[in-house]
């Protein structure tokens, strides 16, 4: 079978899993504006697309990267799933918190278990860690590109994250903050 056939079977679970968690979520008390929302999403969206499709006309962004080996297929497919099990992980720990857009939930809680006791966006960490293995296997530009869109977006949706749970958490989300790294563990 396929590398890369098992990897989006791999995405495309995750996906129904995030779709139908998303009906037990807590009432949003405060959220982003749709303009804020839009701004990472214009980068998401590309990055998606670049690593899952092959309809870009741009021939650069079909050339290998690396030399042909399955040492990287098998790589990808190993980061690939590390990546979206620890995003998985981190999904289940938020449970009710959890939400797609930027909100504070009523009685919204502080969750630094788990995996957010290795870093603090573990979900997001966990999808560059899969987009990463993902680029890996298929071993083409388009895949290293949408890394790099990718983590652009996150970064952009992290730093008004970090804001909302300030406000909200104040002193302990500061400690919290100087305790645990926020996208990579032990890092950054």
């Amino acid at each position: 079978m396929n590398i890369l056939f098992i990897e989006n079977i791999l995405w495309i679970l995750l996906g129904v899993y995030w779709l139908v968690a998303a009906f037990t979520l807590k009432k949003d008390v405060k959220k982003e504006t749709g303009l804020e929302r839009g701004l990472y999403i214009l980068l998401w969206l590309p990055a998606l697309l670049l690593l899952f499709t092959k309809d870009f006309p741009l021939g650069f962004l079909y050339k290998m990267v690396l030399e042909v080996s399955p040492v990287y297929r098998i790589a990808g497919l190993t980061f690939t799933i590390a990546g979206l099990l620890f995003s998985a992980w981190a999904r289940m720990y938020l449970g009710r918190n959890w939400s797609g857009r930027i909100t504070i939930k009523q009685d919204h809680e502080l969750v630094v278990k788990g995996p957010y006791a290795i870093t603090r966006n573990p979900i997001y960490t966990g999808l560059l860690f899969a987009f990463l293995g993902t680029a890996l296997s298929e071993n083409l530009v388009k895949g290293y590109l949408s890394m790099i869109l990718l983590f652009i977006g996150i970064m952009m949706k992290i730093v008004k994250e970090e804001a909302f749970m300030k406000e909200v958490f104040r002193e302990k989300y500061l400690n919290y903050m100087h305790k645990v790294k926020r996208l990579i563990p032990f890092v950054y």
